[in-house]
């Protein structure tokens, strides 16, 4: 939930050190940058763009395909938690339209494991992994999406959470605060996230995981904060727009599965739209996946980003218009995506 890399952009006095252990995971990883919809809120607009393929999200009243079905008619379990409640984005009724089988809420779930009104990564990421194990007595595949809440936004000035200061100088107190909660929150989840890895690390059966982010933090009214701390608000430039909309993937394989798969899961992957990270991923494992994917995949190497901001990246190039001579090529884009988000397959 809303992690970002400040280490990336020389922001004056902000102690970057915190990030080392995120930077280690990614040093054996094969990693990348995601360019969103969405800035500072719409976790599900990149959530459901990575679960469908879809650049662009349908009004969900029924089954839908994406690759939770596929991956479930593979013969895995799929499941998955977020420590909030079930109502937020419609999660309780999407979730079960996009193939979820199981999928734990706050509600008579992990209100019972904390008393925060945002639980703690600690227990999100224990429980993530005791039901993984649990699922060893299937003798199935398992597939498991799950979104954290501790990071959540706002990051209130009112309170501190830790006694170290992550951001300092000639700033506002109020974001000097902000930050250093931002700060403190992201920083255990890194914790709490390694300790995760140890164990996949060593686990016999072979592990992938693929971690990303929906969007920026929202920092202050306005997102002021981001402005006393020099980034552009025009984005009138491409690097602006990047900036702005940029997170960062990363995808790891444990031991048994680099064997099994033929390959170290380590360097540094394209820019991409999240509708393309499971491509990536089946990329990465050798798979080819359903129909679907395998089209979009041929389309990923053209069109690498496609933006509900009307911004694409077209041959390398960031764009506001389709060249034409790519026009009918992403005509067919659009005919693939409309069918897929409108005739269920499974």
């Amino acid at each position: 939930e809303a992690y970002i890399d400040f280490s990336q952009y020389g922001i004056n006095g902000l102690d970057c050190s915190g990030y080392e252990l995120y930077h280690g995971l990614e040093a054996e990883s094969y990693t990348g940058n995601l360019l969103v919809n969405v800035f500072a809120g719409g976790t599900s607009d990149t959530e459901r763009c990575f679960l469908t393929g879809n650049y662009r999200l349908k009004n969900f009243r029924g089954n839908t395909n994406s690759y939770v079905w596929y991956l479930r008619e593979q013969g895995y379990t799929v499941e998955g938690s977020h420590p909030f409640y079930q109502w937020f984005y419609n999660r309780q009724n999407i979730n079960g339209y996009l193939g979820f089988e199981r999928y734990r809420f706050l509600e008579n779930d992990y209100e019972k494991l904390s008393d925060r009104y945002m639980p703690e990564d600690s227990i999100l990421l224990s429980e993530i992994y005791q039901d993984f194990l649990k699922n060893k007595e299937t003798g199935k595949p398992y597939f498991s999406f799950s979104l954290n809440i501790q990071s959540h936004g706002p990051y209130p000035a009112e309170y501190t959470y830790s006694d170290k200061e992550y951001l300092t100088g000639n700033y506002s107190e109020e974001c000097k605060k902000a930050v250093n909660n931002y700060f403190y929150f992201i920083m255990d989840s890194d914790v709490q996230l390694l300790e995760l890895v140890g164990h996949m690390r060593n686990d016999p059966d072979p592990v992938i995981m693929v971690l990303f982010s929906d969007h920026l933090p929202w920092m202050g009214d306005g997102n002021s904060y981001y402005k006393e701390m020099g980034f552009a608000d025009d984005l009138e430039t491409e690097k602006d727009f990047r900036i702005h909309y940029s997170t960062r993937y990363l995808i790891w394989a444990n031991d048994s599965a680099k064997k099994i798969l033929n390959n170290d899961f380590i360097g540094e992957g394209p820019t991409i739209s999240p509708c393309y990270l499971m491509n990536l991923t089946f990329q990465q494992c050798g798979w080819k996946g359903p129909a679907f994917m395998q089209a979009m995949t041929d389309m990923m190497e053209v069109f690498p980003v496609v933006t509900t901001n009307e911004k694409y990246v077209v041959d390398n190039q960031l764009v506001e218009d389709i060249p034409a001579e790519r026009q009918e090529l992403f005509q067919k884009f659009e005919y693939l995506q409309y069918f897929w988000r409108n005739n269920f397959l499974y």
